[in-house]
């Protein structure tokens, strides 16, 4: 049997119902287990745990650099672009695409979720030269 490796995160939310609707609806997650003071989220292979602590969502200018993300394939982070354009939602940062042409080119964007969580989607080119994950001899 092979084993997986599974991120697993757990963060703070307001209210559970709108925050379950933000990360199916928006982000095309699964839900797994769930009850009235959690649920666990499934997206990009990964468990994201929704906390229900109203007392510990901060608002934006308290969090700092505090934030989570994932780095997606080019042409599904550009879906993921067009989704959360044709929903309506607002971009925390637009979309951008950095270092055009270079070998580390890469686009970028930030959302937050109903709690607050900052939330990078990012891709890469070649994102096993730009992140050094590259075979050495």
């Amino acid at each position: 049997m092979n084993s997986r490796h599974i991120f697993h995160l757990s963060i703070p939310v307001s209210d559970l119902e709108t925050a379950k609707r933000f990360y199916v609806d928006v982000l095309n997650a699964k839900i797994g287990r769930e009850n009235d003071e959690w649920l666990d989220v499934l997206v990009w292979g990964h468990q994201i745990t929704l906390q229900k602590e109203p007392k510990e969502v901060l608002p934006l200018s308290k969090q700092g650099k505090r934030h989570f993300g994932v780095t997606l394939p080019w042409d599904e982070w550009e879906r993921t672009v067009e989704r959360i354009r044709t929903l309506g939602l607002e971009f925390m940062s637009k979309p951008v695409v950095l270092l055009q042409g270079s070998p580390q080119e890469q686009g970028k964007f930030y959302l937050t979720d109903p709690g607050n969580n900052v939330i990078e989607l990012k891709t890469y080119r070649d994102i096993d030269g730009t992140l050094g994950f590259e075979k050495k001899s």
